[in-house]
């Protein structure tokens, strides 16, 4: 039988975390008109060792231990996971990006089960709307959904509401678990994005295609990672919870309102002036410039209106995608920035259309990753 976690407690759990995927503290996010870009600084990004796992005969338990593989040429580093500790914490700063002529480092039998292309060797842990539902928006979840899609692992998807994540998985990992988390074939288990994806980039034969097997690249990942949840979240947040809430079953409406938001922070938020949504928008809009220069440094020519048209290719290379950090490919970088256009989803078609195509390069770059994403994208709100 699942354990039965009372409100209260589950506050202290989810703020328990370092790497806060998907269980980010919305009360932090700002809603007025000028919102402070550091509304997000306690979600930093886990720039942990991917590797760092839970034992198989330790989950469920608060005192588990992780045990991180540290890359070559640094000492292992290991981690006690405590009641106010965190799944992956105290390891070592990220390597340098994988390159393509580099072999996969040590993969182990369970690494070899769980990244083959059958459903039976990994278990994707996501968020969804509803018990048995199929609804995906969590801008966090849709990173390591597209990172497992480029090169092809198979797995099997468990689609968890916030309160299953809160109880069933907390018991079966630890208790202040975030998604994404994924299970190995040993029963081990990985959590946060950027470390499912580090974990990739190092054990899958081909997994430098994770960041394109370019220390650019990765850093590039990095920064979107940050940039999302310190610049974007905090006007995409306010715009999108609304519509959240709405997608809901009844008890994780309570639990999202009460308890994740807070109920102050939660009567703001809900009973928001159109002035104040229209600046959201706005400023939205403005952070996103950035990525329009990057994008437009890309191309080789102007993006036209026909983009679009074309499957979000620019008029002069209608034959190939405009990814974030160039290629023939989407890499992490993408799907970080992705995950955010899915989020803003959930507040509207009228609010996603005014956002992400105000700028012609992002249009057409959104064009393309839905066509890259193809049946993925039928799930997403």
């Amino acid at each position: 039988m699942p354990r039965k976690t009372k409100m209260a407690d589950v506050s202290g759990v989810k703020k328990a975390g370092s790497a806060a995927d998907t269980e980010e503290d919305f009360s932090t996010v700002p809603t007025t008109t000028a919102p402070s870009e550091s509304g997000f600084e306690d979600l930093a990004i886990s720039e942990t060792d991917s590797n760092v796992r839970v034992a198989a005969s330790e989950t469920g338990s608060s005192s588990a231990t992780a045990t991180a593989t540290a890359p070559q040429g640094t000492a292992a580093a290991n981690s006690t996971t405590g009641a106010d500790g965190a799944v992956n914490e105290a390891v070592p700063a990220p390597a340098a990006a994988r390159q393509a002529d580099e072999p996969a480092q040590n993969a182990s039998r369970a690494d070899s089960t769980s990244l083959s292309t059958s459903s039976s060797g990994m278990v994707l842990f996501d968020l969804t709307d509803k018990p048995g539902g199929k609804a995906c928006f969590s801008p966090h979840t849709v990173k390591t959904i597209l990172d497992l899609k480029l090169l092809n692992v198979g797995y099997e998807r468990q689609r968890l509401t916030f309160i299953q994540i809160r109880n069933e998985l907390a018991e079966r990992i630890a208790d202040n678990v975030t998604v994404p988390a994924i299970e190995l074939s040993d029963g081990s288990h990985s959590v946060d994005s950027w470390n499912i994806a580090e974990y990739l980039e190092r054990r899958h034969p081909e997994g430098y295609r994770i960041f394109g097997g370019s220390s650019s690249t990765k850093r590039l990942a990095a920064m979107l990672n940050q940039y999302g949840k310190t610049v974007l979240a905090p006007h995409i947040g306010p715009l999108a919870q609304p519509g959240v809430h709405a997608l809901l079953d009844p008890e994780s409406k309570s639990y999202f309102s009460d308890v994740k938001i807070g109920k102050q922070r939660w009567a703001k938020v809900s009973s928001m002036s159109q002035a104040d949504k229209d600046s959201h928008v706005q400023q939205a809009i403005a952070k996103l410039e950035p990525i329009e220069a990057m994008l437009t440094c890309e191309s080789s020519g102007p993006v036209d209106a026909a983009a679009g048209a074309n499957g979000g290719r620019s008029a002069s290379r209608a034959r190939r995608p405009l990814w974030l950090a160039g290629g023939d490919e989407p890499t992490h970088a993408d799907f970080v920035l992705f995950g955010w256009y899915v989020f803003t989803r959930v507040a509207g078609e009228k609010v996603t259309k005014e956002i992400w195509t105000a700028h012609k390069p992002i249009a057409a770059w959104v064009n393309a990753m839905l066509e890259w994403c193809g049946e993925l994208a039928e799930d997403f709100v």
